[in-house]
């Protein structure tokens, strides 16, 4: 749609606000300084050329503030203090999935494999977004806290967090490289089906179930224990009839499937934020604010039908012309809600989502489509 777009880095301000931008929000991640400052950074270790340009430890968590700035890494203040950011989080119903990360355990100045100081390091780093999280006051609706952290919830308990909190599972460890980490994971992957998932995030009261896409898509589906779940056909109606609404996060959400995650009515997190990608590959024109700025059926019949070389128009028309969430009146909204929930056969009384329903926040079972680290990783 814009000629020339270059991808800002992952993580970065001028990524996650582009990402809070054009999409129902963002997800990204936090480090630990050494002077208790949290960064948004999402590798355990530097890269070879910010180990170069600066020297040390190549791990995250032996660097202070200072360093990080140093190497160009934006902390989480920054972000707070961007109105750009937070307008979008506060006022316009835009969601932020918020992950705390863990020092691998060779960090000098933090990394170790004894449980309890591993919860300690857990801890200060959910007390300090806790706090400054609070100061800026999105609604509970529009964010979650996330670790892959074992025993994360009881973590945030002790620490008195006051914001919605979901486990990442199965638990993914911080050594090794990326095939190291799939490898160490497979075991609890295997034995820990998606029913189990869904069950057990419900029973802790988590407001969502944060989903590997490996659980939907692919052979690796059939690699769990229980029944298979997918995005189409019978493996997904079933997903859809297990679930009842309760939100599905699905991470990462790779190009091909994205129409069959928002036909399911789960929400994705992608990292093609590319405003130049205009045509799904079902040949459908692509609309990335599925929740915050919602179509009608027939708004959504025109873009999927569309001829390819319409769609930049039509997409420009539908930004122009869809009243976004927060404008809807309270009658709109409740028609929207009232459709959604007999179309995925979501659990809650209508009452309940409008209840839950304002301009500046929506219910948790909405279909939402966010960026992954802002506008994506990286290496994708």
């Amino acid at each position: 749609m814009t000629g020339g777009w270059t991808k800002p880095i992952e993580n970065s301000i001028e990524g996650l606000v582009h990402g809070m931008t054009h999409f129902d929000g963002v997800e990204f991640d936090l480090r630990l300084s050494t002077d208790d400052e949290l960064f948004l950074f999402h590798d355990n270790h530097l890269s070879n050329a910010q180990i170069e340009s600066i020297g040390g430890s190549k791990w995250t968590e032996d660097r202070s503030s200072e360093d990080l700035r140093e190497l160009g890494i934006n902390s989480f203040q920054e972000l707070l203090e961007n109105q750009d950011f937070t307008r979008e989080w506060t006022e316009r119903a835009k969601i932020a999935c918020v992950e705390l990360k863990m020092p691998h355990p060779k960090s000098k100045h933090v990394g170790s494999v004894n449980p309890r100081k591993r919860e300690k390091h857990a801890r200060k780093m959910a007390r300090i977004a806790d706090s400054m999280i609070r100061d800026i006051g999105p609604e509970r609706n529009n964010i979650v806290l996330m670790s892959f952290k074992r025993r994360f919830r009881h973590v945030c308990s002790r620490s008195n967090v006051s914001w919605p909190v979901a486990q990442l599972q199965p638990a993914i460890p911080e050594i090794g490289g990326k095939r190291m980490k799939r490898i160490l994971t497979l075991p609890s992957f295997m034995w820990l089906s998606l029913a189990f998932h869904l069950k057990h995030q419900k029973l802790v009261g988590a407001p969502i179930l944060p989903c590997a896409l490996e659980y939907l898509d692919g052979m690796t589906r059939h690699l769990t224990l229980g029944r298979t779940m997918g995005l189409s056909g019978y493996t997904g109606r079933r997903l859809n009839r297990l679930r009842k609404g309760y939100p599905v996060f699905v991470w990462p959400t790779q190009f091909r499937v994205e129409s069959a995650i928002s036909d399911l009515g789960l929400t994705g997190m992608t990292d093609q934020t590319s405003p130049e990608l205009v045509t799904l590959p079902n040949g459908g024109a692509r609309w990335t604010r599925w929740g915050t700025q919602p179509l009608d059926p027939e708004r959504t019949s025109l873009l999927q039908n569309a001829e390819s070389e319409n769609h930049v128009a039509l997409i420009q028309e539908a930004a122009r012309e869809t009243t976004p969430w927060p404008e809807l009146t309270d009658i709109e909204r409740r028609n929207f809600l009232s459709n959604w929930r007999k179309k995925w056969m979501w659990d809650r009384d209508i009452d309940e989502l409008v209840m839950d329903s304002s301009p500046t926040t929506m219910p948790w079972e909405v279909s939402r489509l966010l960026g992954h680290r802002g506008s994506g990783n990286d290496t994708s």
